[in-house]
């Protein structure tokens, strides 16, 4: 069952705020602790809970609790942090911090400078360097995924929304949305392709350094194989960027 505004999770330590999202899995709350602190909680989705048998709910349910314990390893000021987890009756919940910011998504301006573009591919390709040491594969990288935080005038680059890190992946295959389409590597895809790992993560890092310094998303890996649909290079879109934020997206998405 949904929650609603104003309910109570883990005895009264938090209450509920307001839904902010369903992914493809899984339902994104916004939350506030007895101070006030404001923070984010995420937990199954009903509809995926009630398609499954009991066994595979069971599965579904201590896989999602134990990669999240995991992710309370992966400290780096460029990732979200899970601050608690718990589990209360038979579901099980992970609380984030709430970033107060904008996805590079969701930016009015669509195509970054080159040099504000490679410094927030750095920061994120470090904070992943970071999850990939403690086993966690993001698997959904994307600039809807990265949130644009500015403090004192600095902003910095925060990967949100391991969702897709929480699950097995024969769970998530042929589960990739239009949204993530461009920048999902064909593993994603397939059971037959190899099993997702660190070059996962990295084909949809230079996925989106080719979205941020032009403004496209890049053609999709599963279109480009069977359809054998054009890449094309970021400096045919924009012939402002160098040589090297050229060849970067092309040698590692192509």
């Amino acid at each position: 069952m949904a929650l609603s505004a104003g309910d109570k999770l883990y005895g009264d330590k938090y209450t509920i705020e307001k839904e902010l999202g369903r992914g493809r899995f899984s339902i994104t709350y916004r939350i506030y602790d007895q101070s006030g602190n404001r923070f984010v909680i995420k937990t199954l989705d009903d509809l995926l809970i009630n398609s499954l048998n009991p066994s595979e709910c069971d599965r579904l349910e201590t896989k999602f609790f134990q990669e999240a314990l995991k992710l309370t390893s992966c400290n780096h000021p460029n990732i979200v942090k899970v601050r608690d987890s718990f589990q209360q009756g038979s579901k099980s919940y992970i609380v984030m911090d709430y970033i107060d910011g904008v996805s590079l998504a969701d930016r009015a301006q669509k195509v970054l400078s080159e040099q504000e573009a490679l410094r927030y591919i750095q920061q994120v390709g470090e904070a992943l360097m970071v999850a990939h040491q403690q086993g966690v594969i993001h698997r959904d990288v994307k600039p809807g995924n990265i949130i644009e935080r500015v403090r004192e005038g600095k902003p910095k680059a925060i990967l949100i929304d391991f969702g897709l890190a929480l699950f097995d992946h024969d769970q998530t295959i042929g589960r990739t949305n239009e949204a993530s389409a461009g920048f999902a590597a064909i593993e994603l895809y397939s059971r037959q392709a190899q099993k997702p790992g660190h070059y996962t993560d990295v084909y949809s890092l230079a996925a989106t350094l080719y979205a941020l310094v032009t403004g496209k998303t890049p053609a999709s890996a599963i279109k480009r194989k069977l359809d054998n649909e054009r890449l094309v290079p970021p400096q045919e879109i924009n012939n402002q960027i160098s040589k090297n934020s050229d060849l970067a997206p092309k040698k590692a998405v192509g």
